[in-house]
């Protein structure tokens, strides 16, 4: 990808500007936007949805910073180490059943370490599963909730073994 093709995604998907006021900025015409619009399809997505979770929770972060801790932090539960896949294999094999599915507990979801603090601190934040999110409440530090979090992880260990 050039620095210019960067450069759009950032003025299109993340600012959200008109291709008129991108084509004054990056000096091209509107073709070869529409043109990067269709080629970058894939990034774009990725990108619109990053967008979106840092748009309702961060206000002191830029995106960017949110972007690269996003996409480069391990997406397992920070306190029962259960993975994506492994939630995705649990539903389609029955073992997970919860009605909350249709809302939560399908993707792991950003938490706070200590929950009294803003989404605005990085180091604060970790990635959670629906179970360990929901139980740890904010009435608990990630110390305080990590043993229970160890069970919650063993309990899923024992669910992926019989399959």
């Amino acid at each position: 990808m050039t620095e210019k093709e960067k450069e759009f995604l950032d003025l299109a998907v993340i600012k959200q500007l008109k291709y008129t006021e991108i084509e004054k900025i990056l000096g091209v015409e509107g073709s070869q936007l529409t043109q990067w619009w269709e080629d970058l399809k894939v990034e774009r997505k990725k990108l619109s949805k990053i967008r979106k979770i840092w748009r309702k929770k961060f206000t002191a972060i830029d995106f960017w910073d949110f972007n690269k801790w996003y996409t480069e932090t391990k997406r397992k539960c920070f306190y029962c180490n259960i993975t994506e896949p492994e939630i995705d294999k649990l539903i389609k094999k029955g073992q997970i059943i919860t009605k909350r599915l249709t809302t939560r507990g399908r993707s792991l979801e950003l938490e706070r370490k200590r929950a009294n603090e803003p989404y605005d601190n990085l180091n604060n934040l970790t990635f959670s599963c629906y179970w360990c999110n929901n139980a740890k409440s904010d009435e608990f530090t990630a110390d305080e909730f990590s043993n229970i979090g160890k069970q919650i992880g063993e309990i899923w260990q024992k669910r992926l073994n019989t399959l």
